[in-house]
């Protein structure tokens, strides 16, 4: 996910303990509403969040509210809340672009952060570039959400069109190809005929609805797999799913793990690709920490042989 570009309405926050204390009003305010729904109060509740969680700080300052006894109890329950709207949010524009089929494409583009979708492509591109010569061809993306837009911002990148291209000639002739996998057999429906609604510029992209965390499916045949940010909520579980993932992984093939730093830790769960059980089967190749609009760092590892 990428911040949005609005001003925050009651920033006015300076000191550690006022930014706590606003994170953790924010969160009360958001626990009052009835639904997560796009709508005028949540959207402001939310853009404020995402807004002063981008911000930022000084080490001393970011550990001193992430530190803060009123953060620290909310934070589970603030992610979970965070997780719930952003897919109400995808949701609620996935139906809106099959409400107008003929404008698909005009209408995804008017997505609120799709421009900065662009942008994280561009920094997850950029980073696996640095751990292979050669862009890959097949990816699977685990968590892929009713509105796959990394998926089709890839697409483009990989295709050479317009706006995000690589600027690089592909490496080999196959047809480039991405795997969508979600749980929630909803998103998979959302997505797929959003997708077939998008014609030709949806070619290559595939869906399948599973649990990346039990599921058995063989990742070997991809250059890449994708773990989505929501794909699991502590270190613990993150860690079960990736080593599960790393298993029918290819060695050598990237894993690409979206991940968070600093306030936006309050946002999405930072991942620790560094630990013993980690590093038995993933070599971490590079780890990219957004300072603008995009919200989630993120991590390539390799699968090792």
């Amino acid at each position: 996910m990428a911040a949005p570009e609005v001003p925050v309405v009651k920033k006015g926050a300076s000191s550690a303990d006022e930014i706590a204390l606003f994170i953790v009003r924010t969160y009360r305010e958001l626990c009052a509403l009835e639904s997560y729904e796009p709508g005028e109060l949540v959207n402001e509740l939310l853009t404020n969040l995402v807004v002063v969680c981008s911000e930022v700080h000084d080490h001393e300052t970011t550990r001193q509210i992430l530190s803060h006894h009123g953060v620290l109890k909310v934070l589970p329950s603030l992610r979970r809340i965070c997780s719930q709207s952003e897919s109400c949010l995808e949701s609620d524009w996935a139906r809106r672009i099959l409400q107008d089929p003929d404008n698909a494409s005009e209408t995804l583009e008017a997505f609120p952060y799709y421009h900065n979708y662009e942008e994280l492509t561009r920094h997850e591109v950029c980073a696996m570039l640095m751990a292979t010569p050669h862009p890959p061809r097949r990816i699977a993306f685990l968590g892929s959400g009713p509105l796959p837009l990394t998926s089709l911002c890839l697409l483009s990148a990989l295709k050479g069109f317009p706006g995000i291209s690589i600027h690089q000639k592909p490496c080999r002739d196959e047809p480039i190809e991405i795997l969508n996998i979600d749980v929630d057999s909803n998103a998979i429906r959302l997505s797929g005929a959003l997708n077939d609604a998008l014609g030709s510029r949806g070619e290559g992209m595939l869906f399948r609805c599973e649990d990346a965390a039990t599921s058995m499916h063989d990742l070997g045949g991809f250059d890449v797999v994708y773990v989505a940010a929501l794909v699991g909520q502590t270190q613990a579980d993150k860690e079960d799913i990736l080593l599960s993932v790393a298993e029918r992984m290819k060695p050598g093939a990237l894993m690409v793990i979206r991940s968070a730093w600093g306030l936006r830790t309050c946002l999405y769960p930072e991942v620790d690709i560094t630990t013993a059980r980690l590093r038995q089967r993933l070599e971490s190749c590079v780890v990219v920490h957004p300072h603008g609009q995009v919200v989630n760092s993120v991590v390539v590892a390799r699968r090792r042989p």
